[in-house]
């Protein structure tokens, strides 16, 4: 057990969230989108479509995800490569994203300055 605290570069497996006063353990390949809202950070579980609340900062969660698998966006989106169902050309520089997670209503625009490293990472994973 103690080389689980050794080593620093360990990903994660689950990410602590919260609905109401229950802490849940989410598995991190269940989380589709990562974003922040009225200065809370929400969790969208990928698979129920849930949305929870973390008490990390998504500076902290894109420290701490996997790169291959997790995407920074935007100032107030991380994206999950697992539940990316297309994407396209928006305002000539920028790209959308659409998630494979049903009913979800945001609109998820990949930033001018990130454009160019989400089409790397999208064709390299």
């Amino acid at each position: 057990m103690k080389e689980i605290f050794e080593n620093p570069i360990r990903m994660k497996k689950r990410l602590i969230v919260k609905k109401g006063i229950e802490n849940i353990a989410l598995k991190i390949e269940d989380i589709a989108l990562i974003y922040t809202e009225n200065k809370l950070v929400f969790v969208i579980d990928g698979q129920s479509g849930k949305k929870y609340i973390t008490d990390k900062k998504l500076v902290e969660l894109e420290e701490e995800l996997d790169g291959s698998i997790f995407f920074r966006a935007n100032r107030k989106y991380i994206i999950s490569i697992n539940f990316i169902k297309a994407f396209k050309p928006f305002e000539k520089v920028k790209i959308q994203v659409y998630l494979t997670v049903p009913e979800l209503d945001h609109q998820i625009i990949v930033s001018q300055e990130s454009a160019k490293f989400f089409r790397k990472w999208i064709d390299e994973v």
